[in-house]
């Protein structure tokens, strides 16, 4: 039988196609400027586990390259084949939301199950997930296993993963944490014998298929304060940032460059953005009854002290904001006016927010940008983990124009050698411009890493370029 036969015979005639015209629309995504566009070979959607075992075995006996793919919301390049009879497994139809239990505060999900599905559910009983500052299109799978640790809030922290099962590319099940013993307990991260929850995560579809992940859930407050605080320099704000973070008195607080953040953001809104201050530190207070009271005469406090100014913003526009920076995401997100947004995620200390900013600015100036494509934000996460800060230096431009995909290259190969330099913790995803210069300076650990991958995965037939 053919590939085309046999993968037709594991998941039905309907559900897979060799077709160029399906295939292309899996063959790019926002990041093409730094990942050639390719098309995959086969497109196969599976609907059970068994399926995607039956799937992976196959690719492995004849060494065919397998890309893992979710819901469809793709950025760094990250789901585009490299090599030619490349697999590309659709697990969106596997979409079912499997446990929600308000007494653990835990939900048990496919990968196809969406933030906007999770949100939805979960709200039901008073839970949220973590904030995902996402579209709700995304993966609530993906984005927790691939990140790994989770640009949040300061209250939720960083990893919200307990357990999780994944297929193995020789067809294997591997279960983490209590799994392992029994499904008939609560979620517990931890199990018999090492830990390998954390070794899994952060690779890219590289070790296998994630087939259910149990995460944490959070308990939705109804007493609750968002402040917009203005600022006209980088450095005033840096005192209110690190306190309200290190006393643990906001479960929300994001740092944003304002004329260059907020239009090409919410720029759907008729508003004098220039009439802003250059910065805007949005903080969100919530707990219940006297507790938030006390929260927040606290924060309203140290605003008064901080040298900003509470900005009364229209109501449409700072409710849009806050669906945006909660990840609600009911905003109506534009990502700026030239048609392609660039960024670079990272995780970094938060003192180190100004020399980011600054750093980025001057090269974004140099290589020929202008200061209206340039935009920043920072958000906080937890005290606990080194001012752990997800960073977003981000470029608008026009993927059309050559000269300005050019400047971008030269800006990216800038800006993730100056981070390197300057000192970060890692990046939001290991994807292509950004994995290839880390490697060179982790030493015997990128050594040990690969590996691991062999393994796990000795035909190399897990999304295979992605890391090395």
């Amino acid at each position: 039988m053919t590939i085309l036969e046999q993968l037709q015979k594991i998941v039905g005639s309907k559900n897979v196609s060799d077709d160029k015209a399906i295939a292309a629309a899996y063959s790019r995504d926002q990041h093409w400027s730094f990942v050639e566009p390719k098309n995959p070979a086969y497109v196969v959607r599976p609907g059970t586990k068994e399926e995607i075992r039956d799937v992976l075995m196959l690719a492995n006996r004849e060494n065919m390259p397998v890309i893992p793919w979710s819901t469809g919301i793709n950025i760094r390049g990250m789901t585009i084949p490299v090599k030619d009879q490349s697999i590309m497994l659709d697990v969106s139809g596997l979409n079912q939301i499997i446990e929600i239990s308000p007494e653990m505060m835990t939900a048990t999900i496919e990968p196809g199950v969406t933030f906007g599905m999770l949100v939805e559910q979960t709200k039901k009983y008073g839970l949220r997930p973590a904030f995902p500052d996402a579209p709700l299109t995304v993966s609530a799978v993906t984005n927790n296993y691939l990140r790994g640790i989770y640009q949040t809030s300061p209250r939720d922290g960083l990893d919200h993963i307990l357990s999780f099962e994944i297929i193995l590319p020789n067809g294997e099940t591997l279960s983490t944490g209590s799994r392992l013993l029994s499904k008939e307990l609560p979620y517990f991260r931890y199990g018999p014998g090492p830990e390998i929850a954390s070794l899994f995560i952060g690779g890219p579809g590289t070790w296998g298929v994630v087939t259910e992940l149990t995460l944490k859930l959070y308990r939705i407050f109804k007493h609750q304060e968002v402040y917009y605080v203005g600022f006209e320099d980088i450095d005033t704000p840096m005192e209110l940032l690190t306190k309200v973070n290190r006393e643990e008195l906001v479960s929300g607080c994001r740092f944003v460059d304002t004329a260059h953040w907020l239009p090409p953001y919410l720029g759907t809104f008729d508003y004098a953005y220039e009439s802003l201050p250059e910065f805007v530190v949005v903080l969100v207070v919530e707990n219940q009854d006297k507790v938030f009271q006390a929260q927040d005469a606290i924060v309203r406090s140290y605003i008064d002290k901080s040298g900003g100014k509470i900005l009364d913003l229209p109501s449409k526009l700072a409710d849009n904001l806050k669906c945006e920076m909660l990840g609600a995401e009911t905003s109506s997100m534009i990502f700026g006016f030239k048609g392609n947004f660039y960024c670079v995620g990272y995780y970094g200390p938060l003192k180190f927010l100004s020399k980011y900013y600054n750093d980025f600015k001057q090269n974004a100036l140099e290589v020929g940008f202008s200061i209206e494509d340039i935009s920043y934000y920072a958000n906080t996460i937890a005290r606990f983990h080194g001012q752990s800060t997800y960073y977003e230096l981000e470029i608008y431009f026009d993927s059309s124009d050559k000269k300005s995909v050019e400047m971008l290259r030269a800006l990216h190969a800038r800006t993730v050698e100056n981070l390197l330099d300057t000192g970060i913790y890692g990046w939001f995803r290991p994807y292509a411009g950004v994995i290839e210069p880390t490697l060179e300076r982790i030493g015997n650990f990128a050594d040990y890493w690969k590996k691991l991958q062999q393994l796990i995965d000795p035909n190399g037939i897990m999304n295979p370029g992605k890391l090395f």
